[in-house]
């Protein structure tokens, strides 16, 4: 069976009730098999982009539901951007597919696991999964266009180099200026620094910062991040200017600057750390399940989904070679053998707190 239909299979009522999602069996017949190939043994592209353009829907409906609707139009750019880079990028996969089959696996999870309390949070797990599943790679544009330009300078830097010039060196910026201010100048930052320091992950932000400009990288997570919380905070300031500390009610959503200070940054900080690079020497700390449970949530999902991506020049992995099994405290996945050597690692490296197993050894305790 598909994995994708076996998750829908069992979320449907849970998507509904707990989430509020409202979905027609014939819009997610399309995450219920794998892609179709044409007689070339290509991806047929049309059913492709349908299956894009059906996910930026179906964020746009989850995300609605909590006034955070224009998140989603970073994703139907990058639905756009995709498919146009694919000749100057053609490692480039999809993330906008991805995005939904993130979603519902996280769900699946959340329903079959025995999940902690989610400590410094004022609501539940369906509420902080939907700002995090759907939105974790909608930065993924700027890194794509930070690798075209990284491509440039590269070049630019090498000739001066070779001409032993004093010249600066060309230095593409990590992320666009003021991504990172919020209203008031509040800066981003700073904020989400205070909750990786709480989660008790070792990690230094500014350091990281400097990590990746020596690099010369984008991480898309720490554009998603900021972009989301930028997004959310001018919503937030909208509503209520002075960041008052009571409920605050308009069209029926609530803009208690607690919930901001709590949800909504832990959100954020969740799609900050979820693409750092296992290279990156200052993440010397795990996630752990029961300190930090979202972000363990996501990177265990965003790992593991790995079927049905398309990608020009990479193996296309079919829905129907992989598998999960949960108990209340554990989860055994399984996928094609060559991906086995990508994700326990991956996860071997990043997790702790909760047993995981991946093609029956343990990756995670």
């Amino acid at each position: 069976m598909h994995i994708g239909e076996k998750i829908l299979q069992d979320i449907q009522n849970a998507l509904e009730d707990k989430y509020s999602i409202y979905i027609s069996q014939d819009d997610w017949k399309l995450f219920k098999k794998p892609l179709l190939f044409d007689n070339n043994g290509e991806i047929h592209r049309p059913t492709f982009e349908e299956r894009q353009n059906k996910s930026v829907d179906i964020i746009r409906q989850i995300l609605d539901i909590h006034g955070k609707a224009d998140i989603v139009k970073f994703l139907g750019r990058l639905a756009s951007i995709e498919p146009r880079v694919q000749e100057l990028q053609p490692w480039v996969r999809d993330h906008v597919v991805h995005a939904i089959n993130t979603f519902i696996l996280g769900v699946y999870i959340l329903e079959k696991v025995i999940f902690p309390p989610f400590k410094g949070s004022r609501f539940d797990y369906p509420f902080m999964w939907k700002l995090c599943g759907p939105t974790h790679d909608l930065g993924y544009p700027i890194e794509i266009a930070h690798n075209i330009k990284r491509s440039f300078a590269d070049e630019v830097n090498d000739i001066l180099k070779s001409l032993n010039s004093p010249s600066p060196r060309v230095d593409p910026e990590l992320y666009p200026e003021n991504l990172d201010k919020l209203c008031e100048n509040h800066d981003a930052s700073e904020i989400i620094q205070k909750r990786l320091t709480e989660w008790a992950l070792g990690i230094d932000i500014e350091e990281y910062y400097d990590w990746l400009r020596k690099k010369n990288r984008t991480d898309h997570g720490v554009v998603s991040a900021l972009a989301q919380l930028k997004v959310i905070d001018a919503l937030y300031y909208k509503i209520n200017p002075n960041k008052v500390y009571r409920d605050t009610n308009q069209n029926g959503l609530n803009y208690n600057q607690k919930n901001f200070d709590l949800d909504i940054v832990s959100a954020s900080s969740a799609l900050f750390i979820h693409n750092i690079d296992l290279n990156y020497y200052g993440f010397s700390n795990k996630i752990a399940f029961d300190i930090t449970p979202l972000a363990f949530l996501l990177f265990l999902c965003d790992t593991f989904q790995e079927w049905d991506r398309y990608s020009e020049n990479r193996p296309v992995h079919s829905g129907d070679d992989f598998d999960i099994n949960c108990s209340d405290n554990s989860i055994s996945l399984f996928v094609p053998e060559e991906l086995e050597q990508e994700v326990f690692p991956a996860l071997y490296q990043r997790l702790s707190g909760l047993l995981v197993r991946v093609n029956g050894r343990i990756a995670v305790s």
